[in-house]
């Protein structure tokens, strides 16, 4: 019998494992990913497995880091946040993993992302009005090295996926 060798492939600290993955464990993926809280008992109904396996295949699935976190989704209007914009910055002199550290501590980014374009970086960030927008833009355009910003307010959300599981 022949030996074959598989090719790994890596990006960030997970590697292409997940392509490999069995369709049982993608269904685990998305039960979990529409509740996060669900135990593992009513887990296992659904894939046909028994609690304890399915206890192993999570902790396989965190430990490939294919499961990075688990977590809750907050509506953020709840807590006040009613302006949603997207950010580009455009930036000189800094590396995007620098200028990501110097973005670290403004609470408005919730997503911060290096790009390919005319711009350097797209930020996600929410506010509670249109105020504290500029105010956030005002700060942000007084860091070193920042050249320019363009802004693009949302005006209505029809859906966030996040990851395709299937």
């Amino acid at each position: 019998m022949m030996n074959v060798i598989k090719k790994r492939t890596t990006f960030g600290s997970v590697d292409q494992a997940g392509a490999g993955l069995k369709d049982r464990d993608r269904t685990l993926l998305g039960l979990l990913k529409a509740d996060a809280s669900a135990k593992y008992a009513e887990l296992g109904r659904a894939v046909h497995l028994s609690p304890p396996a399915v206890f192993e295949r999570v902790k396989k699935l965190k430990r490939l880091g294919i499961i990075r976190r688990t977590t809750v989704d907050i509506d953020p209007r709840a807590l006040g946040l009613q302006v949603l914009a997207f950010v580009e910055l455009t930036y000189t002199r800094l590396t995007s993993p620098e200028m990501a550290a110097a973005l670290e501590d403004f609470a408005e980014i919730e997503e911060c992302h290096s790009i390919a374009g005319a711009a350097c970086m797209l930020l996600k960030v929410r506010t509670p009005d249109s105020a504290a927008l500029e105010a956030f833009l005002n700060a942000l355009q007084k860091l070193p090295h920042v050249e320019r910003t363009q802004t693009t307010v949302v005006l209505s959300s029809y859906f966030e996926r996040g990851v395709r599981v299937n």
